[in-house]
């Protein structure tokens, strides 16, 4: 790459046309929260919105065909670099959150994780780098997915079964985070979701107790030795559940009763080996209440793999995008906001992040999972991650949902999606450096990279 850091000026002027479009499909996926697997909204938006730049659009329900469509195939142009670009957009239940610093819960869904943000910055980077390969007279395909179901970890499962990602050989996103922007260097867990039934026999629970089984009981067991687990494990495992099911009426006793575990451990081999003590238990608490048991594999993701040599070529031509410019209002916005959820501002913090960071070239164990970890073991796969949202604040919460739906959320939009255009048209320019990013995959995948 130049050391040019200067914006590509067909980027810039695709921006300076349709950044407001760009907003408004922001504006409109944020003010219809939807759930995994029921994107159906967002999807109609995003698959409109590329139709119009050119891209020939493809929509299909990624796992019920006789449902709305809840994912998005748009490409344009043809050749090699095919450069893939993704988004996501499901929302979170129970965050629906007004566009203000402070509680003002909407009922149902939010999005808490940001995600309303990331398809508006994913399709508008696709749109940006086309007309700039374009103008360039470059070879190269553009292609960007619209992913439904991150959240629940099953999305680009059923994507890589469509054939969503096939024949990339690269490719790039955007996360909205509460720091500064810089590409993602940190090593997510393999992650399996898993619902335990128990099955047993009711009866009255005051007159015939001895004739009931109770599904609930081995239920309550089952948690009660997953806790014991907990100490006897690896500490970057970590076991998360909630009841499903726990029975309908107290002087009933329970035939049925169902929870939902997500087991996470840093790569799949040793999270096969929680699972496995997970599964024994069941077993085990089914035994003891006299009752059956059936779990039932829900979805299930890998670690992820992180390609430093693209990570840096993302760095470099983020360079290129003009500062990010916040107003009097926005900072005023992130102050009172970060002073509702952790408190008073220290002296001198910023609580708006706003800068674009270098990354550290060295992976970094983090206890989180994405859907995307098998897209990173196949693919050379550059993720920003940072802007968009308030310092301090947790992720999955209405304050998240609070910054999204802001001009915070959509001014950070607009900044990485610039970020990723500019990176597809330099790798346009420069094709050769693909074939140093799938080495450095490999490597990472036969365990002989080093960091650094």
């Amino acid at each position: 790459m130049s050391g040019e850091r200067t914006l590509h000026p067909a980027i810039q002027a695709w921006y300076d046309a349709h950044g407001r479009e760009v907003e408004e499909l922001a504006r409109t996926i944020w003010a219809h929260p939807e759930p995994a697997m029921e994107e159906f909204t967002a999807c109609r938006a995003a698959g409109s919105f590329l139709e119009a730049q050119g891209f020939s659009v493809k929509t299909y329900h990624c796992r019920d065909e006789a449902l709305p469509p809840n994912t998005v195939e748009a490409t344009a142009g043809s050749g090699f670099p095919v450069i893939g670009i993704y988004g996501e957009y499901d929302a979170l239940p129970g965050l629906g959150q007004e566009a203000v610093p402070r509680p003002a819960p909407i009922p149902g869904c939010g999005h808490g994780c940001g995600h309303s943000l990331m398809t508006p910055a994913g399709a508008s980077a696709a749109a940006a780098a086309w007309r700039a390969l374009q103008a360039e007279n470059l070879p190269g395909t553009i292609r960007f997915i619209a992913c439904p179901a991150e959240e629940t970890g099953e999305g680009k499962a059923e994507l890589l079964r469509h054939g969503a990602f096939d024949g990339l050989d690269c490719c790039l996103a955007w996360h909205p985070m509460g720091h500064d922007l810089t590409p993602f260097e940190g090593e997510l867990q393999a992650l399996a979701s898993y619902r335990f039934e128990f099955f047993g026999q009711a009866a009255h629970a005051a007159q015939n107790p001895d004739m009931g089984r109770s599904a609930l009981d081995a239920a309550e067991l089952m948690n009660v030795g997953v806790q014991y687990l907990r100490e006897h494990v690896p500490p970057d495992v970590r076991i998360h559940y909630s009841y499903l099911s726990a029975g309908d009426k107290p002087n009933i006793v329970p035939a049925y009763a169902a929870l939902h575990y997500m087991i996470r451990a840093r790569d799949t081999r040793h999270n096969e080996e929680v699972i496995a003590r997970v599964k024994a238990i069941a077993r085990g608490a089914a035994m003891m209440a006299g009752v059956e048991t059936r779990d039932t594999l829900l979805s299930s993701t890998t670690e992820t793999r992180i390609v430093h040599s693209f990570n840096r070529f993302l760095y470099e031509a983020a360079q290129a995008v003009p500062p990010l410019r916040c107003t009097e209002e926005e900072e005023a916005f992130a102050r009172e906001l970060y002073e509702r959820v952790c408190g008073p501002c220290p002296p001198g913090f910023d609580p708006l992040p706003r800068k674009l960071v270098p990354p550290a070239g060295r992976a970094v164990p983090m206890t989180g999972s994405t859907d995307a970890g098998p897209l990173t073991k196949m693919v050379p796969t550059a993720r920003l991650f940072g802007l968009g949202v308030v310092r301090g604040i947790p992720g999955h919460h209405w304050g998240v949902t609070a910054c999204a739906g802001s001009s915070i959320g959509r001014k950070a939009a607009l900044f990485a999606g610039k970020a990723m255009a500019q990176c597809a048209l330099e790798t346009a320019r420069h094709p050769e450096r693909i074939a140093l990013w799938k080495e450095e995959l490999k490597e990472a995948e036969n365990g002989t990279s080093e960091t650094g």
